[in-house]
């Protein structure tokens, strides 16, 4: 039977600090960035991102707090935010001088008085100088008129102009080869160019050039921190700390320009790297990869060696999830609406196959499942990838942990997964080598540059506001999210009560869906364009494979894989406004068009028989009903083909069908619907079906969602079910859950996750939050603790359909 060992004292002592510290923004990194950047306007491009970072490394402060053996910080204090100005800043100046920063409902964070006004006095530089401003000037005035249609989360102001992070590094390069090495094979082709930069071989020299000053920097950070380790050892009156310090930094000296030699080297090079990368191009769903396939052979060397015991590497595990957790990014106080409860998508991912298809379970992998049950974070997430070969064993220890820990780990069908990496066209080898991104895109680890969050924002399309243009001539009824009325922002396709047929209705939605992918699509590459000029990413392309062999940045196509990735939501509300349309309008004839029509338009205003009506006897998807579900296929294919067909500024585009928490802010911009729902509630969830309209158990639920063709989805879906804990409160529970899971991913699902946790829990803890402050709970991609969302983030839990076996 699989059980958790207890935590150590240090541990628990540091595991306390983090729940009992509320995170604050440090401002070390703005002051060196603005007075870089203020003081070499001549610079530009690649070379201005290396030499800023450069700086950063050479004089960011290095701290190092007692008890630490994994060491690397954005910043000066504990659980602090650092600040990106060079990406997108407007925002934040507005909301640091309104004061709302630290009362905020979700999301706060305080500020030292004088920090704030340090930032208030020179931040006025950055309006102009940001990403956020150069990428304004390009967007085309055809989409400035369409921006309030509430289709696209580009509309959010200060938002969609972020980098495009959703990534994953090459860390077997970084702890395998070390830094030294990419250094000097950098150094060695742009040596071959001197003097002979033809065609485009200056970009060429110079990216090399970038490669070289990066990786100094890089070597130079972790020197910084092994002799601040030296310092400490000097004064340090403990002889088992002093020994402690002593060993960090022999180890801090040698990594980074090496390559890693022990299971310590390899973790605290690991988090190092994660730092830098964080502090190049901002920490935005930078994901980890599969690091129990990084670990193993050091776990397994150091083991045969006595060089550790399994409970120390445990312990250095745990204080490595801890370091992870600690680190934040401050997002617009909107943006919280799609993002929220701190969390910066820094995904783990373990299990599945090796490049050459066989298991790829070892010590490491069940590790890490002890480290998130243990510890009980809202960061990292971790998602387990499983194929038909995965030990009996590792499933035990999944559902053991995916219920105590909050939804963690996700489960990943490889069987899915891995076709659909194949027909984006990936190499098997590279396919079977993929990993998680923030919250459920997949990309293979280390040589592909996916972009899977489109603009690195949760690129959003909604696709039942497409659905509700399409019915009202292109006409927007809601505010968009600049809070405009903007008129007619879609094709006019015509009114409900207009259209002879339900045919006329599908060829208006695909129309519309068409349309706006196409701009959808266009407003991407337009950021990837301006992007790619002014916020490379030297950091991260020193490690991805096809970046040194190209000369380009992983921003200019220089990975040797490259796609672009979009994600659609409310499927389950498209789905369910079709079949109540078809059905009780066109089919069955129990309400007229412009009955159904006016009910929408006004808000179901005097018309909640009419509503009622739909809400019990129209069919909905969810329930294994083949009425219903059709639509789920019809509409998902439509999309899924309107994206992959699109092309992007380094290869094409790739579909996927996940929230984060988008459905509740686009809810919020969307009009009532003719599937019952009202103005402003949430959307429905993932491909998840609409809340509490599942009612025939959770294996019709998943034979309604295999509607979905989710091999055409490379991007990713989520599917989110939320049970009671009685569900699996004994073995038998537990095989049940486990054999869903597999029949689910028989019928070509790809991802299932968990919350195990009854609603009656979920109210108490919203009257007593102090005394559920470490429950933790599933949103959609990422885990947050409940009473740190705000109560729609809430709401939207509860109300998902609770199952039982």
């Amino acid at each position: 039977m699989y059980t958790l060992s207890p935590i150590t004292p240090r541990v628990a002592k540091i595991r306390e600090k983090y729940r009992s510290t509320r995170p604050r923004i440090c401002i070390a990194r703005y002051k060196i960035v603005t007075d870089f950047y203020m003081e070499n306007p001549q610079l530009q491009g690649i070379l201005k991102r290396a030499k800023n970072f450069k700086n950063l490394c050479e004089k960011l402060p290095v701290h190092i707090n007692k008890d630490e053996v994994i060491v690397g910080w954005q910043g000066t204090s504990y659980r602090c935010c650092a600040l990106y100005p060079e990406i997108s800043f407007s925002w934040f100046l507005d909301e640091l001088k309104a004061g709302t920063i630290p009362l905020r409902d979700t999301d706060p964070y305080d500020i030292d008085e004088k920090d704030a006004e340090y930032v208030l006095a020179t931040g006025e530089f950055w309006r102009k100088e940001c990403l956020s401003a150069k990428v304004d000037e390009y967007i085309p005035d055809g989409y400035k008129k369409a921006v309030g249609n509430g289709v696209s989360t580009f509309g959010i102001k200060g938002v969609c102009q972020s980098p495009v992070g959703h990534f994953v590094a090459n860390f077997e390069k970084a702890i395998n080869k070390g830094f030294g090495a990419i250094r000097k094979e950098a150094q060695e082709k742009m040596d071959a160019l001197e003097g002979v930069m033809f065609g485009d071989s200056v970009y060429k020299y110079n990216f090399y050039r970038a490669i070289t000053i990066v990786c100094d920097g890089i070597i130079t950070f972790s020197k910084r921190y092994a002799k601040e380790c030296e310092r400490l050892a000097v004064i340090e009156t403990s002889p088992e700390r002093k020994k402690e310090l002593i060993r960090m930094a022999e180890s801090l000296n040698w990594i980074m320009e090496n390559p890693c030699r022990t299971f310590h080297d390899a973790i605290q090079c690991i988090y190092l790297y994660q730092i830098c990368l964080c502090l190049d191009g901002q920490q935005h769903g930078i994901s980890f990869g599969r690091l129990d396939q990084y670990l193993g052979k050091f776990y397994d060397a150091d083991i045969k060696a006595k060089r550790i015991t399994h409970d120390e590497a445990q312990e250095l595990l745990d204080l490595f999830y801890l370091k992870v957790a600690e680190m934040n990014k401050i997002w617009p106080a909107l943006a919280t609406r799609s993002s929220p409860g701190y969390t910066s998508g820094q995904l783990m991912t373990l299990g599945g196959v090796t490049r050459d298809g066989k298991d790829a379970t070892n010590t490491v992998t069940y590790m890490m499942l002890q480290s998130a049950g243990r510890l009980i974070l809202h960061d990292p997430p971790q998602s387990l990838r499983i194929h038909k070969g995965t030990p009996d064993a590792l499933w035990e220890a999944a559902i053991e942990t995916t219920q105590i820990a909050g939804g963690v780990p996700t489960f990943e069908s490889d069987d899915i997964i891995i076709p659909a990496l194949m027909a984006r066209g990936l190499p098997i080898e590279s396919a079977r080598n993929y990993c998680l991104i923030g919250c459920v895109e997949p990309q293979s680890c280390g040589d592909e540059w996916a972009a899977p969050g489109g603009t690195g924002t949760e690129s959003f399309f909604n696709l039942l506001n497409a659905f509700i243009l399409a019915i009202n001539n292109g006409y927007n009824p809601m505010p968009g999210f600049d809070g405009s009325m903007s008129g007619q922002t879609g094709l006019p396709t015509g009114y409900l009560y207009e259209m002879k047929s339900f045919d006329e209705v599908l060829d208006a939605v695909k129309r519309q869906i068409e349309y706006f992918a196409k701009w959808h699509i266009s407003l991407i590459n337009t950021f990837e364009y301006v992007a790619s000029e002014h916020m490379p990413l030297p950091v991260v392309s020193a490690t991805i494979d096809g970046c040194m062999e190209k000369g380009k940045d992983v921003m200019k196509g220089g990975a040797k894989y490259n796609s672009t990735g979009n994600a659609g939501i409310a499927i389950g509300n498209i789905t369910d406004s079709l079949a109540a349309v078809k059905y009780m309008v066109f089919d069955k004839k129990l309400i007229g068009a412009k009955e159904l029509y006016d009910a929408i338009m006004t808000n179901w205003e005097g018309k909640e028989d009419l509503r009622q009506r739909i809400l019990k006897e129209s069919p909905h998807y969810g329930n294994g009903n083949e009425y219903a579900d059709q639509f789920a296929t019809w509409a998902s294919d439509i999309y899924a083909n309107a994206i992959n067909s699109g092309t992007g500024y380094r290869g094409r585009y790739s579909a996927g069908l996940y929230p984060v928490t988008a459905h509740i802010l686009f809810g919020l911009m969307t009009s009532a619907s003719p599937d019952g729902r009202k103005r402003g509630e949430p959307l429905s969830d993932g491909i998840s079906p609409v809340q509490q309209l599942d009612k025939n158990g959770p294996t019709a639920t998943v034979r309604s969602v295999s509607a979905i063709d989710q091999k055409k989805f490379g991007n990713g879906t989520l599917l989110n079910l939320r049970f009671h804990p009685t569900a699996v409160r004994n073995e038998q529970g537990k095989e049940k859950l486990k054999a869903l899971i597999k029949t689910y991913f028989g019928l070509g699902g790809m991802e299932m996750q968990f919350n195990i946790v009854s609603a009656d829990v979920l109210r108490k803890a919203q009257e007593r939050p102090h005394d559920y402050r470490d429950l933790v709970v599933r949103i959609a991609g990422f885990s947050a603790y409940f009473v740190e969302l705000y109560k729609e983030s809430q709401e939207d839990i509860i109300k998902r359909t609770e199952f039982n076996f």
